[in-house]
């Protein structure tokens, strides 16, 4: 995905626009999970605008080899203001984006409930779930509570191109977790085509996490990365780097995350939390997780391209032998 379309060999530029009205769609319902996590809710005073490039074309830079956009403010009365003017009217903040995270305190209530094996709370089988509030994961979860029908607002400075099924996962339960699935056809951008090619979806990646404690990344691998066999099926083992198995290689026909090395990154080693994404998926693709409606729904959605998790040895897998 790059910050600039291609059409018959010509780039077009973009000109995004904030109108200033506030967001109303989902508020009320918005507010009332909030409230379910025992935060008052209150109105958002500053807007914080995020420029995403995923993945630069190959030999180009961050920006996708662009640059960043410049700012223009429009006021009432007609008059334009740019660049560091336009910055100063706006009261722009500096510093590092803040992190949306749950206090540590809530965490470990959450995480270190009376009663609940060390394991808790991922299962045996990993469960992935769509993501469609913070609220409704906390109580999820952390207290299963996993029906109704609740809205998808989003969170985690997600966007609405992207969709995300996440699940709890731990070492407990076996030191390798081996996921299998089919992966969609993605367009393959990265060395610059003129026109964009076809695909299922845009782009489509999973990673590796600590907790909703710190949201700290581990480690990811998106769509190109990964190898896949005959069917279009893909391996992917995620391990600590010390148990990783000599057969999770490119070359064997298997793509490999690192496990989070602090766990959750709250005294929890062995746990970790997969996310799995997918941006804008074609309309003609009905197994993406857009198409999913209610909690619950996401393996017969997704079928062949729901991540199905085994957890083992690190020997049980390196018997499996180097194989595309």
């Amino acid at each position: 995905m790059g910050p600039q379309a291609i059409e018959g060999g010509r780039r077009l530029a973009h000109r995004p626009a904030l109108d200033g009205q506030p967001a109303q769609q989902h508020e009320a319902a918005a507010v009332e999970h909030l409230g379910e996590c025992g935060r008052q809710p209150r109105r958002q005073a500053r807007q914080r605008i995020i420029y995403r490039v995923y993945l630069p074309d190959r030999g180009r830079d961050l920006t996708g080899g662009v640059g960043l956009p410049s700012p223009e403010l429009r006021l009432a009365d007609g008059t334009s203001l740019k660049g560091r003017a336009a910055c100063s009217a706006l009261r722009v903040a500096r510093g590092r984006l803040p992190l949306t995270t749950l206090p540590r305190a809530l965490y470990d209530s959450l995480r270190d409930q009376p009663g609940k094996p060390p394991t808790f709370p991922a299962r045996r089988v990993p469960v992935f779930r769509a993501f469609y509030n913070i609220a409704f994961s906390i109580a999820c979860v952390f207290h299963d509570r996993c029906g109704g029908d609740p809205v998808r607002t989003g969170g985690q400075y997600s966007n609405i191109d992207n969709n995300y099924v996440s699940a709890q996962v731990s070492r407990g339960f076996g030191a390798v977790l081996v996921l299998r699935g089919e992966l969609p056809h993605t367009p393959d951008t990265y060395p610059g085509p003129r026109r964009m090619p076809a695909g299922q979806m845009r782009y489509w990646s999973i990673c590796q996490n600590e907790s909703l404690y710190t949201t700290r990344g581990a480690g990811c691998v998106y769509d190109h990365q990964i190898p896949v066999d005959r069917r279009g099926y893909y391996t992917i083992v995620t391990s600590r780097s010390a148990d990783r198995p000599n057969n999770a290689r490119t070359r064997c026909g298997v793509a490999f995350i690192p496990w989070p090395a602090r766990g959750d990154g709250a005294g929890h080693p062995g746990d970790g939390l997969l996310l799995v994404r997918n941006m804008l998926p074609a309309a003609s693709f009905r197994w993406a997780i857009q198409r999913t409606r209610r909690p619950g729904d996401e393996q017969r959605v997704m079928g062949p391209y729901y991540p199905r998790g085994t957890y083992m040895s690190r020997a049980a897998f390196q018997r499996r032998g180097c194989r595309r």
